[in-house]
């Protein structure tokens, strides 16, 4: 299925359809339809939800810094 409505991306995401257009209102690729329906290619979710890949070292590097500084938020 190569484009989805936002119920339908959303269940592809396992986000409700609120968090979905906070999604789409951060950027995420979207087609607007004249009629009025929202479409996204799975793709493009694949491709924003990975912009928010954590490695390893930057998890470490945030420990890091709040063990050398609690008051760090």
């Amino acid at each position: 299925m190569p484009w989805l409505k936002i119920k339908e991306a959303a269940m592809y995401s396992g986000v409700s359809e609120k968090t979905f257009h906070i999604w789409l209102k951060s950027g995420l690729r979207h087609w607007r339809l004249p009629s009025g329906p929202i479409l996204v290619k799975e793709s493009w979710i694949d491709e924003y939800i990975e912009q928010f890949e954590v490695t390893t070292n930057k998890v470490d590097e945030i420990v890091n810094s709040l063990l050398r500084d609690p008051k760090v938020k």
